[in-house]
């Protein structure tokens, strides 16, 4: 659970600061950026906070994160196979997939952890 907390905490933080440093010193950072630091965020304070509130807020953060993942993914792969492709749509595909799925495998043990839970109970 340790080892899950930590991995959580590192992509939450990772995200929001990627985005930050993506976006750092443009005029569309607040409206391009805020997603992805919202979901960073959430990420991060599930982490800290699981030993309190349980799991839950574990899964709830990882299916934000899996939602975003695909609401990203999705428009790219259109661009890609229905044209015209934005610069570098293969690559960012690739990495958006990857992506999705540490999510939903992240997902998936957070809820396998919240049923653990309840049957020691």
């Amino acid at each position: 659970m340790k080892r899950f907390r930590i991995i959580t905490f590192a992509a939450g933080t990772l995200l929001a600061a990627s985005e930050l440093a993506r976006w750092w010193g443009s005029p569309r950072l607040v409206p391009l950026a805020f997603d992805e630091v919202l979901i960073g965020a959430a990420l991060a304070f599930a982490a800290l906070a699981t030993r309190r509130l349980g799991p839950g807020g574990l899964a709830a953060a990882w299916g934000a994160f899996c939602g975003l993942m695909l609401s990203l993914l999705v428009p790219t792969l259109d661009h890609l196979l229905n044209g015209p492709p934005k610069p570098s749509a293969g690559f960012y595909g690739v990495v958006l997939t990857a992506m999705l799925a540490l999510g939903v495998a992240a997902l998936a043990h957070a809820l396998t952890l919240g049923r653990e839970g309840r049957r020691a109970r």
